[in-house]
């Protein structure tokens, strides 16, 4: 679905603009809890910006994400977006935190499987790691994005995958992330919320980490339909907190 950004009314909105590996989805946040969103970046006047992006985050920038091409940038400006974000988060992080204000559940482990695998750890509302999962090693001999050799994305991304997945394909998917969940020593979670643009075309993806991760309660993304995922929502909280914390 797209809206009508001139819908919403100027100064009060919050932009949240997600940058994916093969898309790019702004949601724009407004009086009354309107929420709007459309395809591509884009920023209304005098909102306040936030992003979601693939990759090493640190300090305002992109130190690295490979996915893109992109290294040590503010994405607002390579987006045309004007002045720098005011929040600048991992794209797993900002889903994690989403997941979290969505099902209003303090602690959740988000695993992100799309162009790129990613993972985050929400505990107590607030991200306590982050950058996880894609690139443990050990999962195969071909050469990552990053450069490695073996990491998860090398057998569960959608770059190293086939299109379309047969069964076999997300089983074999599937049980490299049940593995590399269990190797990551952040994720201790019970609860395991999978989202990102693979598990959410194949469903599958999320019944066959039940059945390799069996002690895990293993939902899939509370995203609304039409949306690429939580991201937004995971924005907004951060956008708001932050102006709790200059009060």
């Amino acid at each position: 679905m797209k809206y009508i950004l001139s819908q919403v009314n100027p100064g009060t909105q919050l932009t949240c603009v997600e940058i994916g590996g093969s898309s790019i989805e702004t949601v724009v946040f407004g009086p009354g809890d309107s929420v709007q969103r459309v395809d591509g970046a884009v920023r209304p006047d005098g909102s306040r910006l936030a992003i979601a992006c693939p990759g090493l985050i640190k300090d305002g920038r992109v130190l690295g994400a490979a996915n893109l091409g992109w290294f040590d940038i503010d994405p607002a400006a390579a987006l045309g977006l004007g002045e720098s974000a005011e929040v600048l988060l991992n794209d797993a992080e900002a889903a994690a935190l989403g997941e979290s204000a969505l099902r209003e559940l303090a602690d959740v482990v988000f695993i992100c499987v799309g162009t790129g695998v990613g993972g985050a750890v929400v505990v107590a509302g607030k991200i306590v790691a982050g950058n996880l999962l894609g690139h443990i090693g050990g999962f195969s001999q071909e050469v990552c994005s990053c450069g490695r050799v073996g990491c998860l994305e090398t057998v569960a991304a959608g770059w190293a995958m086939p299109d379309p997945l047969t069964p076999r394909d997300i089983d074999r998917a599937a049980m490299a992330i049940a593995d590399a969940l269990a190797r990551e020593p952040a994720a201790t979670g019970r609860l395991v919320v999978v989202g990102g643009g693979i598990a959410r075309r194949y469903l599958a993806m999320c019944e066959r980490l039940s059945v390799h991760a069996p002690s895990r309660r293993i939902e899939a993304s509370a995203a609304p339909a039409g949306y690429k995922s939580a991201s937004a929502w995971g924005l907004r909280h951060a956008l708001e907190a932050s102006s709790v914390n200059q009060l």
